[in-house]
């Protein structure tokens, strides 16, 4: 079994507590550091192998989306999670333009908090329910002022069909697997080759398609 190794990042101590009593007794998940400022949590990087960082948006020293581009850039193989108590449009845009994999309100379960960090380490995008509707009606008002015949025209399977809705209503590979009686494995592959056939880099742009398509309904 693999553990996954996480790192929180948050200038309030009693959040990174609150976060660490969460996670305590799950054996899958360790926290193997904590920061207060996004300072420290680089000189952090240089003395532990991080799987996750769980950044908050504001800090001290430099905002939390700022450091998620730097992970981006020069952390490739660090995936991140953006927990806050902010969640405006705007906000939750950048992150996701920054490179965020996770968006999820201080509010958040016990349960869902160890969902997200799981799907995470498992390459996937998670977003809460509420995070996800904002994007959604933020990528619906950009389609419509984008010119459609810019659209991609390849063609596409009913299964690739489902598995585009699938994947842009949240669902997790497992999930989406058992719903369609298909390996998890066979659910990446389908992914893969969408993104290749239809120029698809992110879940963002799945859920872009998606919405144009009218598949989805906002």
């Amino acid at each position: 079994m693999s553990i996954i190794k996480c790192i929180i990042v948050d200038d309030h101590k009693i959040v990174i507590d609150g976060i660490k009593a969460m996670l305590f007794g799950v054996n899958e998940i360790q926290i193997i550091g904590e920061a207060c400022c996004g300072s420290d949590f680089f000189i952090l990087l240089n003395n532990v192998q991080a799987d996750i960082a769980i950044i908050d948006v504001k800090l001290p020293d430099i905002s939390g989306i700022d450091i998620v581009k730097q992970i981006t850039s020069n952390y490739p193989s660090i995936k991140t999670i953006m927990l806050t108590s902010q969640d405006d449009e705007e906000t939750i845009l950048k992150a996701v333009q920054a490179g965020v994999m996770g968006f999820l309100p201080k509010n958040t379960s016990h349960m869902e908090f160890i969902k997200a960090i799981k799907t995470v380490y498992d390459g996937e995008e998670y977003f809460g329910s509420n995070i996800s509707k904002i994007i959604f009606s933020s990528f619906a008002r950009q389609i419509k002022n984008e010119d459609l015949k810019s659209i991609n025209k390849s063609p596409v399977t009913e299964r690739e069909k489902e598995i585009i809705i699938l994947i842009s209503e949240g669902l997790s590979y497992k999930e989406i697997a058992d719903k369609l009686f298909i390996s998890t494995r066979t659910v990446e592959t389908h992914k893969k080759n969408l993104q290749e056939k239809l120029e698809l880099k992110t879940n963002a742009d799945i859920i872009k398609y998606a919405i144009r398509n009218e598949w989805i309904n906002i």
